[in-house]
């Protein structure tokens, strides 16, 4: 198993590496990578209850992929497409 030092700032005050946070009730809220401060590669948003909202990726902090969208019990209820940030449509 690979181990992350989560939540991590450079030197320069960059966020770099695997974060998470968490809601006030321990409940994962989100999870992903940052390089230089910007989110890169696969995220995943929770409701506070703890069900997935949404995942997706980024490339240099902007959306870019297939991001899935969730309702509060954790059905899929879209697709979108994004494009260096820029919604593309909806799948």
């Amino acid at each position: 198993m690979r181990s992350f030092k989560n939540n991590w700032t450079d030197k320069f005050g960059f966020k770099q590496g695997y974060w998470e946070f968490y809601w006030s009730n321990g409940n994962l809220q989100y999870k992903g990578l940052y390089k230089n401060n910007k989110e890169v590669g696969e995220w995943k948003y929770y409701y506070r209850n703890g069900n997935l909202d949404c995942k997706g990726s980024y490339k240099d902090g902007l959306n870019d992929g297939i991001w899935e969208w969730y309702n509060r019990d954790g059905i899929l209820t879209g697709k979108s497409l994004y494009e260096n940030g820029d919604f593309i449509r909806g799948l």
